[in-house]
Parts: structure tokens; C-alpha cells; sequence
């Protein structure tokens, strides 16, 4: 087993995130740290569990992962049993203030009093201390290294910073590679450079707030990384007006994401999300289907449907038809489309006409019950009888209607038109006259009755279209 809980852990049997570790540990850790840890944290109840079910939800390799681990190992939360093969035990969360270490007065003595002088007017308590020294020991960060960073987090928050925004800084910076004085001062730098953009920015957006780190890392991300120009990310942030830096970011991750990089690609895609968005609510709400999120059904239908050549009218159309003979599903919707497709009934004007073609087939099965004595609503048992009257036995219209009059007052008339006209088809009867000329007795029960093909309330849609399948 991959993950397993402490007894301590395994006493509550609460896959629930413990309040200090939202309050204490979540806030200041790596976003795919935070993920790691939940997603681990959620296997360990189950009874077979390894890191590749990690890596494939989250798209980590192995070793990021286990860096995650390493991390909240370092933090106490969790104990790294082994790396090879992984196996992860969960202990219960303490209070940061509890995780006390003991560390070398005499190594940290340089960098206490340059702390001190930088922040003359803060106290420290041994828990903060503890965290600067856990995290250089740990992330391998210089003493020089830390302090520069300290003075960066202090010039753009001020002297009450918190350290854990100091130490989430040191993170990031040690993840990518910054350790020491020279490379961090190289990445602080870089990130200084970018204040006027990220101004410019953060103005789109309507905040007042004064760029951060964490700003200039996600700047250096969209620009860097994903290829995004200034003007392309400004421009963005306007048309987001609300949501901060982190809706931002996952747009512009969605962007990259579909390959979408220029103002004109943007507002093209844009115009044809809005255009799908605005197409599936509508197909649900003909169906009386209310879904809050569409993506899913977006991808999972619209775009097959629009991929076949169907125009969003003649969908709508399908979606209207489907509604009125009771298959209110986007399954059901889906066979129906699928099986005009394969018959080429592609436009609105084709359909149409194949729709008036079912109605004229449904007034005269609505005829023939009338014949019989019966007057209810067709359904799909019947158009599924009809079809094998006239399609399969390729019985004559009226010599249907004849058999319909004597099923007159009949307890179950359709069944006993069935199990009449089956008897005919036997002896080859293709006329009035040689149906009069017969003689048969009582239908037995069961014999020669079509049933219906499936119990589930299908449509005169599906009934019509079977004959003309590829």
C-alpha cells in the first residue's frame, strides 16, 4: 500500500482537511504541494492506493510528487516511510507553534542579528525562528540568500509582513533553483523589472492593491512559459473585470490550452464558446434539463453534434422533436442524431420532412385503433406493431384497417390485430377479399405477437428511422 494513516489518523476516519492545516499549513505551501497532500490524504482511505492514481488526477510525475511529500514530511504532517517503492504514512496535524526544532544557536547567530536589524522593531518568537531555519535547512537556502529575500518581501509589504508570505517567497524562489545569493538576487531582479505591467495589470482588473511576488511569478508565467504578450494580458484582464489574478491566470490558461495566443484568436474563440454556451442551454431547456456547469456537456455532445455538420437550428429543431414524443435525455438525444446522421438528414428542410413523413404514419396508426375501438394515445408498442405490419410483412393499408374492425371490443384489440394479420401473412393474404375468405379462431395467447423492442418509453423517431439504417 502506497498511503496509509497513522493511529492516531485512523481513529477519527474524517476524510475532512483538519482546520489547522487550512489555517496553518495550506496557506503558505505550494499550490501542487496543497493538491498532493489532499489527494493522498483522500486514497489513504481506500484499501488499495498507489502514486501513479496521483500522478494521473493531478498530472505530476513521480518525483514532483514525492518532493510534495518531502515538504509536508518536513512540515511533520506526514511521514515518508519509504521512496522506493513510495509509501506515505498521514500523522495528525499539530499547531505550527508545537513543531518546534532545535537548531544551532551558534549557526544561526549571523543571521539573528541581521534579521533583528532589518526588522528593529519586531519580535520574533522561537515558532518563527523555527521556520526560517527549517525552511533554509531543508530547500538548502543560503543564510545571505534568505535575508535578501526577507528585505524584498519587506520593501514590497512593509515591516509587519507575516513570515509565512516571506517563507512561501523562499519556496518558490528555491523551486526554482535560487537558493543562493547570487541566483536569488538574479530572480528578484527580474521580477522588479515587471512593476509597470503588472500595474497596468492589475488596473484592468479594477484592483488597487501594489504588485507582489506572487504577481511577477504569474507574469513571468504567462509571458515566459505560455507566450502571452503584454498587451494580450492586459487586454484579458478588462474583458474579466472581476475574479483577481488567479481567474487571470486560468484564463490565459485556457487560452494556452486551446492554442489560442493573439487578440483575434481570443475573440474568435470567445464568440464561439459564447455561441456554444448559449446553443447547449437552449438544447436543455427544450428538454427541461437544467445543468449549472455546460462544459462537460459541451464536450461531451454540442461538439460531436456540430462536428457531424448539424447546423444550431436544425439541433434545435432535433432537441424539439425529441421533447415532444417523451425522450427528454441528452443520451436519447444523442442516438437520435447519431441515427439521422448516418441517414444524411443533415438540414433543417430534410428533417422536417422526415418529421411530417412520422406524423402522417402516426394519424393513421391513430386511425386504425380508432377502427378498433381503442382511443388512447399512441405509443411506441404500437408504432413498433405498425412497422412490422407494413415493413416486415408488407401488409396492404386496408387489409390492416379490416383487421382493426374485427378486433372490435377486444380486450387487448392491438395484440389481437397482431396475431390476426400474422395468421394472413402465414397464408400469403394480400387483399380484403382473400382475408374474408379465411377462417381462424381465437389468437393464442402470446403467439405471433410482436413486442416491443425495448420497455423504455422510445419515440416514433426511433420507430422510423430503423427501416432506413446503414
Amino acid at each position: 500500500m502506497f498511503a496509509k494513516l497513522s493511529k492516531e489518523k485512523d481513529l477519527t476516519r474524517n476524510v475532512e482537511l483538519d482546520n489547522l492545516f487550512i489555517t496553518e499549513y495550506m496557506p503558505y505551501a505550494p499550490e501542487n504541494f496543497v493538491k498532493v497532500y489532499i489527494v493522498g490524504l483522500t486514497l489513504a482511505y481506500t484499501p488499495e492506493n498507489n502514486i501513479d492514481q496521483i500522478s494521473v488526477l493531478l498530472g505530476l510525475d513521480k518525483s514532483s510528487i514525492m518532493e510534495a511529500f518531502e515538504y509536508w514530511n518536513e512540515q511533520g504532517i506526514v511521514n515518508v516511510i519509504s521512496s522506493d517503492p513510495p509509501e506515505i504514512e498521514y500523522l495528525e496535524v499539530k499547531p505550527l507553534s508545537a513543531q518546534v526544532k532545535k537548531f544551532s544557536k551558534a549557526k544561526y547567530e549571523s543571521f539573528n542579528n541581521q534579521l533583528h536589524a532589518m526588522l528593529p522593531h519586531r519580535s520574533f518568537l522561537p515558532s518563527e525562528y523555527n521556520e526560517y531555519y527549517s525552511v533554509m535547512e531543508s530547500l538548502h537556502i543560503d543564510i545571505d540568500a534568505m535575508l535578501a529575500i526577507i528585505a524584498y518581501c519587506v520593501r514590497l509589504k512593509g515591516e509587519n509582513i507575516g513570515y509565512p508570505y516571506i517563507l512561501a517567497v523562499a519556496r518558490n524562489l528555491a523551486h526554482e533553483g535560487a537558493t543562493n545569493f547570487e541566483r536569488v538576487n538574479e530572480k528578484l531582479n527580474e521580477l522588479a523589472l515587471y512593476e509597470s505591467e503588472l500595474t497596468a495589470i492589475l488596473k484592468a482588473l479594477g484592483s488597487k492593491k501594489s504588485p507582489d511576488h506572487n504577481d511577477s511569478r504569474m507574469y513571468v508565467k504567462w509571458t515566459k512559459s505560455l507566450g502571452f504578450t503584454p498587451e494580450v494580458i492586459v487586454q484579458v484582464a478588462k474583458d474579466l473585470k472581476k475574479g483577481g489574478m488567479e481567474r487571470l491566470d486560468a484564463k490565459l490558461t485556457k487560452y494556452f490550452e486551446n492554442h489560442v495566443f493573439s487578440l483575434e484568436e481570443i475573440k474568435a474563440y470567445n464568440d464561439n464558446r459564447d455561441r456554444m454556451y448559449a446553443l447547449t442551454k437552449e438544447i436543455n431547456r427544450i428538454l427541461g434539463i437544467y445543468i449549472e456547469q455546460l462544459d462537460y456537456t459541451i464536450e461531451t455532445y454540442t461538439n460531436k453534434w456540430l462536428s457531424f455538420g448539424f447546423a444550431d437550428d436544425t439541433l434545435i429543431l432535433i432537441a424539439k422533436y425529441c421533447y415532444a414524443h417523451d425522450m427528454r435525455t441528452l443520451s436519447v438525444m444523442d442516438e437520435t442524431v447519431k441515427k439521422f446522421y448516418r441517414q444524411g438528414l443533415l438540414s433543417t428542410a430534410s428533417i422536417n420532412s422526415f418529421i411530417s413523413e412520422a406524423v402522417s404514419i402516426d394519424d393513421e396508426i391513430k386511425h386504425i385503433l380508432s377502427l378498433a375501438g381503442v382511443n388512447r394515445n399512441i405509443t411506441s408498442w404500437d408504432r413498433d406493431y405498425y412497422r412490422t405490419w407494413t415493413y416486415s410483412w408488407k401488409m396492404p393499408r386496408e387489409v390492416i384497417e379490416y383487421a382493426a374492425t374485427l378486433a372490435a371490443n377486444k380486450g387487448n384489440a392491438v395484440a389481437y390485430i397482431n396475431s390476426i394479420l400474422a395468421s394472413w401473412h402465414e397464408q400469403n393474404v394480400s387483399t380484403v377479399d382473400d382475408a374474408k375468405k379465411c377462417s381462424f379462431g381465437e389468437p393464442k395467447e402470446k403467439q405471433n405477437v410482436v413486442t416491443a423492442k425495448s420497455a423504455e418509453q422510445l419515440n416514433a423517431l426511433f420507430a422510423h428511422l430503423e427501416p432506413k439504417e446503414i
